[in-house]
């Protein structure tokens, strides 16, 4: 599976509006600004798709299908992983003709009922997105 030219860029602009959609949100029905809570409200927020590139999830799912297990995967991933390959398989009782990784791509782009990441990490990405880490990281290419 080849990359897309520029996705890795549009792919972390994308993931990065969807997390600041959800910190605006949050900081709005807050009653009282305390960042590690905000965070991880945000981190359990549904987030617009799962942030997964389409590579990894079909290796994953790949991997899944013949019953190879990540025990050294964090839990927030393998949680991610254990949603994806449950609605690849509903995807593919529904389109039996389609591949591997036109059904993953299909399940990635769905709504994802949380961003799976740890309040942590999402403090450190809204930092870095409010300190200007992400501005024109790309542009060079």
């Amino acid at each position: 599976m080849a990359k897309n030219f520029g996705s890795i860029m549009d792919f972390t602009r994308q993931r990065n509006e969807d997390l600041m959609r959800a910190y605006r949100e949050q900081i709005a029905c807050a009653p009282i600004i305390i960042k590690p809570q905000i965070f991880r409200r945000v981190a359990e927020s549904p987030s617009s798709r799962f942030w997964v590139s389409e590579e990894r999830a079909t290796l994953e799912i790949s991997r899944m299908l013949v019953g190879k297990s990540f025990p050294h995967m964090r839990a927030n991933k393998r949680e991610m992983f254990q949603e994806i390959f449950r609605r690849f398989l509903i995807e593919r009782r529904k389109f039996p003709a389609m591949s591997i990784p036109e059904l993953v791509s299909r399940v990635i782009m769905q709504p994802a009922p949380k961003f799976y990441l740890t309040p942590r990490t999402v403090g450190e990405f809204i930092y870095q997105i409010k300190n200007g880490k992400f501005d024109h990281k790309y542009d060079k290419y």
